[in-house]
C-alpha cells in the first residue's frame, strides 16, 4: 500500500464507487439496495466526477505551478486520449460481449437493454458516431463525461487557479441554466447524453477548486461554525427520506407524488439541486469524520478498496464487463437470492484480485529501491488519477 505522503481517502472513495458503479450497473440486483445510490439521493456517479477534478486539480496544478500553463494543458490533453482510446477499446469489447451473448443465447432482450441494436443496424454509421463519443450504449455513458469535462478543464485550469470564485460563478450559472432549460448534447440515434456535461461541470470544478484551495482556507471551510451541523441535518433527512422511498420500491408501495418530487428536483441527468446538495452535504460530514491520518485507511480491510481506487482506470473497464456477466447470470441461470450475493462478491473478488495484480506487477517493472521513493510522493505528484 502507498506510504503515509499520499492522500488514501482518494484512492479508497475512488475505490468505493468502483464497487457500487459494478453492483449497480447489474439490472434488479438485490444487493443494489444496500449501495449508496438506495441510501441517499446521491451514488457513485457523484462520487467518480468529484474525486476526478479534486484529483485532476492535484496532478496537474502541481505541473502547472513547477512547468506552466502550455506544459499542463499538454498533459491534460494527453490524459485525455488515454480515457478516450480507453473508451473506445471498451466499447468494442462491450459491444462484442453483448452481441455474442444475445446471438448464442437467442435472447435479443440484451441488445435492446444494453442498447446495442442500434450497432446492428447501421454498424457503419454507429462506428462513426462512437467515435465522436455520440452513440453511447448502457454503462458507457461516465467516461465520455470524464473525458469532455477534462478537455474543458485543460482550459479552465489557469484561470481556476488564480480567479477560483469568478470560474465558480460562471460555473453555476451554466448549472442553473441546463438545469431550467435541460440544453444538453445529443446522443445517437435520438436522446441526450445520460450525464448532461453541461450540469455536471460544476462537480467536477467544486472538486478542482477544493483541491487547489490552500491547507487554510479548507480547514476554514470545514470548521465554519454550524455548517458541520448543516450538512450533517441534511445528510440524516436525505437518508431517512431515501430509505424509506427505498424501502417502500421494494414493496412497490412508493407513492407516485414522491417519485415525481425526487424526479423534480434531484433528476441525475441535470444533477439535481437535491443529488448535488446532498452529494456535498455528505462528502462535508465525510472528510470532517475521516481524517487523513483515520486508521481506517491502514487497515487491511481498506487495503483491497484502495488498491482499486489507484487503478482506476483499468478496474472501471474490468467492472463494466463484469457487470453485464452479472446480468446475463441472473438471466439465464437462476435470479435466486444466493445467486445475486454469490455475482456480486465474485465479481467484486475479481476487482480486488485484478488490483492487487496490477499493484504487484507494476511494481516488479521498477528498479530496485524505486518503489519506496514513488510510494511516498506526496498527494500532489502522485498519480491519483489512476493509472
Amino acid at each position: 500500500m502507498a506510504a503515509t505522503g499520499r492522500d488514501l481517502r482518494l484512492d479508497f472513495f475512488r475505490g468505493l464507487a468502483l464497487l457500487f458503479i459494478f453492483i449497480d450497473h447489474i439490472p434488479d440486483n438485490l444487493v443494489a439496495y444496500f449501495t449508496l445510490a438506495n441510501i441517499v439521493f446521491s451514488d457513485a456517479a457523484e462520487i467518480f466526477v468529484f474525486l476526478s477534478g479534486y484529483t485532476a486539480a492535484l496532478v496537474f496544478g502541481a505541473i502547472l505551478a513547477q512547468q506552466g500553463a502550455m506544459f499542463a494543458i499538454a498533459q491534460v490533453l494527453k490524459r485525455c486520449w488515454t480515457l478516450y482510446v480507453a473508451h473506445i477499446f471498451l466499447f468494442v469489447v462491450f459491444v462484442a460481449q453483448v452481441s455474442y451473448t444475445a446471438a448464442k443465447f437467442d435472447n435479443p432482450m440484451f441488445l435492446d437493454e444494453m442498447k446495442v441494436w442500434d450497432f446492428l443496424q447501421e454498424p457503419h454509421i454507429a462506428i462513426l458516431q462512437a467515435l465522436a463519443l455520440r452513440f453511447q450504449p448502457h454503462f458507457l455513458d461516465i467516461l465520455p463525461l470524464y473525458i469532455v469535462l477534462l478537455l474543458a478543464f485543460a482550459l479552465l485550469l489557469p484561470l481556476l487557479r488564480r480567479w477560483p470564485w469568478p470560474v465558480l460563478g460562471v460555473s453555476a450559472a451554466v448549472y442553473l441554466a441546463a438545469t431550467v432549460f435541460h440544453f444538453n448534447l445529443r446522443t445517437y440515434p435520438e436522446g441526450v447524453w445520460y450525464f448532461n456535461p453541461f450540469a455536471w461541470q460544476i462537480l467536477f470544478l467544486i472538486g478542482a477548486a477544493l483541491a487547489l484551495a490552500d491547507g487554510d482556507g479548507r480547514r476554514r471551510l470545514r470548521e465554519w461554525p454550524g455548517l458541520i451541523w448543516l450538512s450533517a441535518s441534511f445528510l440524516a433527512l436525505c437518508a431517512v427520506a431515501r430509505t424509506a422511498m427505498t424501502v417502500a420500491d421494494f414493496f412497490e408501495a412508493t407513492p407516485a407524488w414522491a417519485v415525481e418530487l425526487v424526479w423534480l428536483i434531484g433528476d441525475k441527468i441535470t444533477l439535481g439541486p437535491l443529488r448535488l446538495l446532498n452529494f456535498l452535504a455528505l462528502a462535508h460530514v465525510t472528510v470532517t469524520l475521516l481524517r487523513k491520518d483515520h486508521p481506517l485507511f491502514r487497515s487491511p480491510f481498506a487495503e483491497p478498496v484502495i488498491l482499486c481506487g489507484q487503478h482506476s482506470l483499468n478496474i472501471f473497464c474490468l467492472g463494466i464487463f463484469l457487470s453485464f456477466l452479472g446480468h446475463f447470470t441472473l438471466v439465464e441461470i437462476s435470479q435466486a437470492i444466493p445467486m445475486h450475493i454469490a455475482v456480486s462478491a465474485a465479481g467484486i473478488l475479481t476487482m480486488f484480485g485484478t488490483a492487487y495484480f496490477l499493484t504487484w506487477s507494476k511494481q516488479r517493472r521498477r528498479p530496485a529501491g524505486e518503489g519506496a521513493k514513488i510510494t511516498g510522493r506526496s498527494p500532489q505528484t502522485a498519480p491519483q488519477g489512476g493509472e
